[in-house]
């Protein structure tokens, strides 16, 4: 055995050997110093399943002002992808904030894009193990007319996909940006938004040939020095584009510029006004001209009246979110008896955590209140919900913050008596400057509340009742949070809607699809976003229509809701001449409805305009193909993501 001595001396022997030699062949003197050698494997064969393409950028070197951008590309299971001879490389630099003059926001100028197809601009290299690297052909410096600004931010686009490798694997489109700067880590850059905030409404938006798909690489071209057209600019071009259609509140910046600490510039939209953003949302200003506003000629002087709290506070509606924030309306105990549902309410200030004493009857700031309620949560309800307004209503007992009151003629049919039944709240409250205030004052004026519902029982309330097929939150990912609001101020379209919009509301016989006429929720919603309802056609949906997971939501096992086999208790859809269609065929004839489909769906059991006795038979066999597992599961053949 080697003793610790020993040891030490074979160490130092070895460190030795790398010297003894480098002055060895140093003595040899004359020859070069040979090409060098491609990188080693870093492990593993290359990917030959390639489901998504992973890029890596590494660095960027320059010399002589050339530069050269090294990178790593991968598939999903990290193996590396080798051959790839396509790509397309585009550079910009990063002026800061207020560089080009006081008040003007920090914006990219672009250089160059450089490709590679037959034959590459400037020097592609595949070191065969996963790792490549690109040399521009020449210099950033007076490309496009720009000049190259020592020390300030760079970025360097890599577009690859879309195409093939030599053996036929197919390549998904990726774009990879890497920021970084001649003098070592960039000390700024300019992120807004991500492309995962504009997914959650567009689902894997792409442009130009869908050859790119993130933001970063959207605005290192849409900028001044790249575009002709200044609507072209990203920032205009954008809000322009939105202005029409948009699903949600059109003053709620933050609907696209979500609060997120991890983007460099996550108030940017507050904090840095400015004429080319600000006007292309305010279209009927002319700030040079002074049309709209006192004239301005730059952005020097917007902050000045325009500071990060105003600017978030108008679009906030003056406060509203402030306001609301002081007021919760909690439903904390219901039964039923016969065909009455007695509950207790608590209103409570959460901004200061103590509770309105007084009944809603009696508190002036509140505009509308009421309380609606409907059973049978295994059958998807009775025909007609019942409501009160509180502040129109005396409670039946009650104090110090909690009251009692009770609806009555709800239908309890024979045998649902163990079933479940909800209680909605919606309303409204007067509200100025982020204050509520007297309804009977012209200074205050009315916002929604967050609607929202709660399952009871007969006995007790209860935290199950009728399955979540959406959310408030998938819903909102495009309309808001609770923010799309219907009939005056209902807006919780994952329990509240379905009250009323129940499958008791009768579709139109001589329609030409019946499916989309009928009011009832999950085929109104169907016909609204497909654009097939009745003075709807011109919507236009953001996403893929047939990504289901956009709106529906899974279950606690991940399943979605949109799976077959439907849930039990959908009733067939009932038509006003008084035939029905089964129930699975009229949910997927709300956007599958060509004569192809329709026989199809016939062939399979399904009964289009028959009767009860036919449509309740059990003959439709859908799942057997398009049930969850099945070849044909609708969720493999739909674009969910």
């Amino acid at each position: 055995m080697m003793n610790k001595s020993t040891k030490s001396n074979m160490v130092s022997l070895y460190r030795l050997i790398p010297l003894t030699l480098t002055m060895f062949l140093a003595a040899c003197g004359g020859g070069d110093d040979g090409a060098p050698g491609n990188p080693g494997e870093p492990g593993g064969p290359p990917a030959s399943d390639i489901s998504t393409l992973m890029v890596e950028i590494t660095d960027v070197t320059t010399d002589a002002g050339i530069a050269t951008v090294i990178y790593r590309v991968s598939n999903q299971d990290d193996e590396p992808v080798v051959g790839i001879s396509t790509a397309t490389y585009i550079a910009a630099q990063l002026l800061p904030q207020g560089y080009t003059n006081a008040g003007n926001a920090s914006q990219w100028q672009y250089f160059t894009s450089e490709s590679c197809t037959s034959t590459c601009t400037g020097e592609q290299v595949d070191h065969k193990n996963g790792s490549y690297s690109y040399t521009f052909s020449t210099e950033f410096d007076g490309l496009n007319d720009v000049s190259y600004m020592p020390g300030s931010t760079q970025r360097v686009i890599i577009k690859i996909g879309g195409d093939a490798l030599p053996d036929g694997t197919p390549l998904p489109i990726t774009n990879q940006h890497f920021d970084w700067s001649d003098s070592g880590e960039p000390a700024y850059t300019r992120d807004l938004i991500t492309i995962e905030t504009c997914n959650t409404c567009h689902n894997d938006l792409a442009f130009h040939g869908s050859k790119y798909n993130k933001i970063e690489t959207c605005v290192t071209c849409h900028n001044t020095d790249k575009v002709s057209n200044p609507d072209n600019i990203f920032p205009q071009m954008i809000h322009t584009k939105h202005l029409i259609g948009f699903p949600g509140e059109l003053a709620d910046c933050q609907t696209c510029h979500v609060a997120d600490e991890t983007l460099t510039e996550n108030m940017n939209w507050a904090r840095v006004p400015g004429m080319e953003a600000c006007g292309s949302c305010h279209t009927n200003i002319d700030f040079p001209a002074g049309e709209g506003h006192p004239a301005q000629t730059d952005n020097s002087n917007c902050v000045a009246c325009h500071n990060s709290d105003w600017t978030a506070s108008v679009h906030n509606d003056g406060g509203d979110d402030e306001a609301l924030g002081q007021f919760n309306a909690n439903i904390v105990s219901a039964s039923l008896t016969d065909n009455t549902v007695t509950f207790s309410i608590t209103l409570t200030n959460p901004a200061t955590n103590t509770v309105y004493v007084d009944s809603a009857d009696m508190l002036d700031f509140i505009d509308d209140l009421r309380v609606y309620g409907n059973w049978g949560t295994s059958f998807d309800y009775a025909p007609s919900a019942k409501s009160i307004k509180l502040q129109d209503t005396s409670p039946i007992s009650g104090s110090n913050g909690t009251y009692t009151y009770a609806i009555s003629g709800l239908t309890i049919p024979a045998g649902t008596e163990s079933d479940k039944g909800v209680l909605a709240i919606q309303g409204k409250l007067c509200s100025s400057e982020g204050e509520l205030g007297d309804c009977e004052e012209d200074t205050f004026s009315t916002v929604n509340i967050k609607s929202s519902h709660q399952f009871f029982s007969a006995a007790e309330l209860t935290d199950t009742g009728r399955r979540i097929v959406v959310t408030n939150e998938t819903c909102g990912s495009c309309h808001g949070v609770q923010e799309l609001n219907f009939h005056g101020s209902r807006n919780d379209l994952e329990g509240q809607c379905q009250l009323c919009h129940n499958p008791n509301m009768t579709a139109d016989a001589t329609a030409s699809n019946p499916s989309i006429s009928t009011a009832d929720y999950k085929h109104l919603i169907h016909s609204l976003h497909s654009a097939q309802r009745e003075g709807y056609e011109t919507l236009n949906y953001p996403g893929q229509i047939g990504n289901c997971a956009q709106c529906h939501a899974s279950n606690d096992t991940g399943l979605l809701s949109a799976a077959l086999p439907l849930y039990s208790g959908v009733k067939p859809l009932a038509i006003n001449n008084g035939t029905f269609t089964s129930a699975t065929a009229a949910i997927c004839s709300d956007c599958h409805f060509s004569d192809t489909a329709q026989s199809h769906m016939t062939q399979q059991g399904a009964v289009f305009m028959g009767s009860e006795a036919d449509v309740t038979a059990g003959t439709e066999s859908c799942t057997t193909c398009h049930g969850v597992g099945a070849p044909a599961d609708i969720l493999k053949v739909h674009p969910i993501n």
